[in-house]
């Protein structure tokens, strides 16, 4: 089966020209619960409109629903969902473990597709979507070819796989960039894309080094279609509806003529929208300088022909022609009938009974009546071929006005059209908010997160975390270190990677089968697809920051997943924090350089050229002199980190929040700072900051 095209509307006019572009589903946001909160986006009269228009037009609707929400927004969510679902969308993207338990809960027969932003890149993590109740996975964009066909053809669910459009540096959804320094957060909808600004790395060197060019993957369109892929994406809902329809034309006649781009179609992307160019991203896994770049300005007069073109190919009552039609019309003295059928089970009858006269000079001839009936121009219908789609009973010498024709051919088409645009029957179980569950537990203590065994020093182990938390490899590479702990009574758990490939997974298992030889028998999950796998394996699971966790109900969700233990958002304030429902033990991050991005495409390797991890730290500087160091991470990834670090230890109000453990996370830290920072949130030392710290988010918030 052909995949669709699945084009951005923030707009009603965008929904049109999509459609009228040849887009076969939209994407579009609604109230708040969505990632483009600037967006234009639409109310419910707007929202209902457009999708009985998609759906007339046999054009499917996905609505995003991509955010995390709060447990005091979780009501208002619910009314949204039950809205959409009664309005007939055709599925919800969505982000928010909680929501996505909600919704198959209360609303089983709405479609749900895992949104980018839960940075699904892995089989495993299409399984866990699937096992949720997921029907297709949006696959991060870091995604090479051959992960896309191994995730489509093994995962079971439909693959949604990005073709145009802006590329983040940041895995989706592992972003808290624009949040940590700006108050404005990703996971929130309202992303200030702090990584288009210029940056300086410490030795000079000046540049853009965390903004990509835009994604171009046309000359794959084949490529994926063969690999099984439901859906292409072009991204651009904050972008004008003429970028849209231009983009979808050029995107739909690919795809139907399943080739590349020419050279004009080129142009014409890059004049429409660019920075320096394309790229074709992570697909044929070369990652590079020559990805990066800025917003390209077009003189507008290169562009000015090209958005008239569009815009008058989208202007209110165009119309192409989606819909194939049959009609089968009878001819009798005593009248006229005419039936229409779109093959899809609405099918339609009209007539007139008004009598037909016979010619006196031209007797209306077959040829003639099938003209009048195919003209279905200014609606979505066509007659795909006259000879076989219309059926027409009309004796001999008989005078058939045109304009009775035209009357009945009007009718019966916009009664289909009626029609078609009905929603479906579904099933809708009323919510109720619930505080079944709701356990605030007493603070007890503090768990550890290092990078290196040498910041477990012997006086923190004499202060006894209640876990430490070690990455994977460091474990894996120390196993008589490890192991000696472990006799010791120390509590190591793994510290997953954020990220991993497919093509990584053996190691991952290696090193873990070695913790495990070692003693090590709990880990702390980073990803949903890193869930059943750790099960699997025979670990405790605990749930990091990455799975983003800002309600109750994704505690739930995680609960029944076997998780014991979930690390909540550092992206709430101490209030939302203390709101949530807490079926399992939770832990709040208490201190140290909160980490803002994740990337694929080393920044470090770019300052020099070539590998320097082990070189000393990186860092970044902005434009108001903030340093942000950047960690070496499995796989030759990077971790962006906080300028300043997060420092709460002589705050008491985060302990109050019902989580009975305060994470404390030492990155860049040496032993002997490790120590007394230890010893500062234990004992309530004094501790010196030469360049400051942060509260982080707790008493902020984001918008």
């Amino acid at each position: 089966m052909m995949p669709e095209l699945l084009a951005p509307a923030g707009s009603f006019e965008g929904v049109r020209a999509a459609v009228q572009s040849g887009a076969g589903a939209v994407y579009m946001g609604f109230g708040t619960f969505n990632a483009r909160r600037g967006a234009k986006n639409f109310s419910r009269e707007e929202m209902a409109e457009a999708i009985a228009y998609c759906r007339t037009r046999g054009v499917k609707t996905n609505i995003t629903f991509n955010i995390v929400a709060l447990d005091r927004e979780l009501t208002a969510a619910m009314e949204d969902v039950r809205f959409l679902n009664e309005a007939g969308a055709d599925a919800l993207i969505v982000q928010d473990l909680g929501l996505a338990r909600l919704i198959r809960e209360h609303a089983p027969d709405l479609p749900l597709h895992a949104s980018t932003q839960m940075t699904i890149h892995t089989l495993d993590g299409a399984l866990a979507a699937k096992a949720l109740g997921f029907s297709r996975v949006v696959l991060s964009r870091e995604c090479t070819l051959d992960e896309i066909e191994k995730i489509t053809r093994e995962a079971g669910v439909e693959t949604e796989v990005f073709v145009h459009g802006a590329l983040c540096m940041c895995y989706s959804g592992q972003c808290y960039m624009s949040s940590v320094i700006g108050q404005r957060s990703g996971n929130r909808g309202l992303c200030a894309q702090p990584c288009r600004l210029p940056y300086t790395y410490d030795n000079g060197k000046k540049g853009y080094p965390l903004s990509l060019k835009d994604l171009c993957a046309a000359q794959y369109i084949p490529t994926l279609t063969r690999m099984g892929v439901s859906s292409f994406k072009i991204e651009g809902r904050m972008k004008r509806p003429e970028y849209s329809a231009i983009v979808t034309q050029i995107y739909a006649r690919l795809l139907r003529d399943q080739r590349g781009p020419t050279q004009e179609e080129n142009d014409i992307l890059r004049k429409v929208f660019s920075r320096d160019g394309f790229t074709d991203g992570y697909l044929t896994g070369k990652v590079d300088g020559k990805m990066f770049g800025t917003k390209t300005d077009v003189p507008m007069h290169e562009v000015k022909p090209l958005y008239d073109e569009a815009a008058r190919r989208f202007a209110v009552g165009k119309e192409a022609p989606r819909v194939p039609v049959t009609m089968s019309c009878t001819v009798t003295p005593d009248g006229i009938s005419l039936g229409v059928s779109d093959g899809q089970g609405h099918d339609v009858s009209t007539a007139d009974h008004e009598p037909v006269e016979r010619a006196k000079n031209r007797p209306t001839t077959r040829d003639m009546l099938a003209k009048s009936l195919a003209k279905t121009g200014g609606t979505p219908f066509y007659v795909a071929n006259p000879a076989e789609d219309l059926t027409m009973n009309l004796p001999d010498g008989w005078m058939v006005p045109a304009a009775r024709i035209n009357a009945l051919r009007r009718t019966a088409l916009n009664t289909v059209a009626m029609l078609r645009g009905l929603p479906p029957k579904r099933t809708w179980k009323p919510y109720e908010t619930s505080h079944n569950g709701h356990k605030n537990a007493p603070f007890m203590g503090y768990t550890l997160e290092i990078r290196k065994l040498e910041q477990l020093t012997p006086a923190i182990q004499a202060g006894r975390p209640e876990t430490v938390y070690v990455p994977l490899d460091e474990l894996a590479g120390h196993p008589d270190a490890v192991r000696a702990l472990v006799d010791a009574g120390v509590p190591l758990a793994v510290q997953m990677p954020r990220i991993y490939s497919d093509q990584e997974q053996p190691e991952i298992e290696r090193m873990l089968r070695a913790a495990q030889e070692s003693g090590v028998q709990t880990a702390c999950a980073m990803n949903l697809g890193q869930i059943p796998r750790l099960t699997q394996l025979g670990f405790a699971v605990h749930g990091g920051f990455g799975l983003n966790v800002c309600n109750g109900a994704a505690l739930c969700a995680l609960a029944d997943l076997g998780v014991r233990r979930q690390t909540l958002s550092f992206e709430l304030r101490t209030a939302q924090l203390r709101d949530i429902a807490k079926p399992l033990e939770t832990e709040v991050i208490a201190y140290g350089h909160l980490p803002l991005m994740i990337f694929e495409n080393c920044a470090i390797r770019r300052k020099t050229g070539k590998c320097a991890c082990k070189q000393g730290i990186t860092s970044l500087t902005d434009r108001t002199g903030q340093r942000f160091a950047l960690l070496p991470e499995f796989g030759c990834r990077n971790t962006l980190l906080n300028s300043k670090p997060l420092y709460l230890a002589d705050k008491d109000d985060w302990k109050k929040v019902g989580a009975p453990w305060g994470r404390i996370c030492l990155t860049t830290e040496p032993p002997a700072r490790a120590e007394a920072i230890w010893q500062a949130y234990t004992k309530g030392a004094p501790l010196e900051f030469s360049d400051g710290f942060t509260r982080g988010l707790y008493g902020r918030g984001v918008e």
